[in-house]
């Protein structure tokens, strides 16, 4: 099964880069891509090829992330930021 994971990015050069190396380091490939960005605010939502190495190297990065079933009526094209923000009360 495909998982959707969505993560917010710091508002920095090389936030996206220091996700992405972290999964290339892990082997894992990015095999789906959505961005947001709104003023300062950014999200990514991605699949990858592995879920719990991407699990991993999020948790090697301290980077809270929610995870969503690709059925559970997320549209990543008609979302916004707001969509895409993992919650504080995780």
């Amino acid at each position: 099964m495909t998982v959707w994971f969505t993560v917010q990015l710091d508002d920095q050069p090389g936030s996206l880069a220091r996700v992405a190396g972290a999964l290339g380091a892990r082997g894992v490939n990015i095999t789906g891509i959505v961005g947001v960005a709104e003023d300062t605010d950014g999200a990514l939502m991605l699949t990858t090829s592995d879920a719990a190495a991407t699990r991993e190297a999020f948790a090697g990065l301290a980077l809270p992330f929610e995870e969503h079933d690709p059925t559970g009526g997320l549209e990543p094209d008609r979302m916004s930021v707001a969509d895409l923000r993992p919650s504080r009360d995780a």
